[in-house]
């Protein structure tokens, strides 16, 4: 073989031993499987060594010299907003798990899961968050399908609880604002009062309500039941107030077959285009009790 191409290979060698020195080691060689899920950390591209700096992979087991985990450059989640400068801390309300390291949601090499994510939700929430507080006899529709980052920030918020907006804005995301803005609103809705009497995520109770239905409308209506309701006549108690007696069934409600009969079935609890916030179209009192009594 001549000098020459022997020259020229030997150059060649030299050139891809330097470029592959210069690139830092091929981690991939060993820790293949960080890298094969679905959706992939697009700072895998930028090399290993783009977050942990202060790796020695010439040995093994590897050398760090620094002191942090994993002989990274920084500690989480200063680390992360080197790439994530948007989600530095800057709102009122920031989220208790980023405090403990944003690896404690999100795989940082590759994930099944969107957004790199460690679990699906609800089940990553329920890591930390009590599963049997999302559970009950009603669940919210969210709750149910895991769309708990629908109402609530993962990261941080200005609102409490770290709601993207606030109530009742944020419900009329999806229930249809017209049934709770006609003519006569319950001042408790105008006021965006929604999670004084529902519970947001779910309940032993209908309707997602914090207790038993009349009950919930009694600690405003107090007086409601220290005097006869609606009707005195020959009974001194009034109109039923669909309280259960002891050991007995709950009543039906006689104009909406399947529903339990409450105060709701009489006023709508959120607003009405009738006075007195009459369910039913109704001018006086006694129009509201052709509802349910025909003559």
């Amino acid at each position: 073989m001549r000098p020459s191409v022997l020259c020229i290979l030997f150059f060649s060698f030299f050139l891809c031993v330097s470029a592959a020195h210069a690139a830092g080691p091929d981690c991939v060689v060993c820790h293949e499987a960080l890298t094969k899920e679905k959706v992939v950390h697009p700072a895998l591209q930028m090399g290993c060594t783009s977050c942990h700096t202060a790796v020695d992979a010439a040995e093994v087991p590897h050398k760090m010299t620094n002191k942090v985990p994993m002989g990274l450059s920084a500690e989480q989640p200063e680390l992360c907003f080197g790439c994530h400068d948007k989600m530095r801390l800057k709102k009122k309300v920031v989220h208790a798990a980023v405090g403990m390291g944003c690896t404690s949601c999100h795989n940082p090499h590759s994930s099944k899961n969107a957004k790199l994510l460690k679990a699906e939700l609800p089940d990553l929430c329920y890591t930390c968050h009590d599963k049997k507080k999302f559970t009950g006899k009603t669940v919210h529709a969210p709750v149910g399908i895991g769309l708990c980052t629908s109402c609530h920030s993962p990261h941080q918020s200005d609102n409490e609880k770290l709601l993207v907006s606030v109530p009742p804005g944020l419900c009329y995301t999806c229930h249809d604002k017209s049934a709770f803005t006609k003519k006569n609103v319950h001042p408790p809705v105008a006021a965006g009062l929604c999670l004084d009497c529902h519970a947001p995520h779910a309940s032993e109770q209908m309707a997602l309500l914090r207790k038993d239905p009349p009950f919930v409308c009694l600690d405003c209506h107090a007086n409601v039941r220290k005097v006869p309701h609606a009707v005195a006549g020959f009974q001194s108690y009034g109109h039923p107030l669909g309280i259960a007696k002891k050991n007995k069934k709950y009543l039906e409600d006689p104009a909406r077959p399947g529903k339990r009969f409450y105060c709701g079935s009489c006023h709508n609890p959120h607003s009405s285009d009738s006075s007195g916030l009459f369910r039913y179209d109704a001018r006086t009192p006694m129009d509201i009790c052709s509802a349910c009594h025909k003559m």
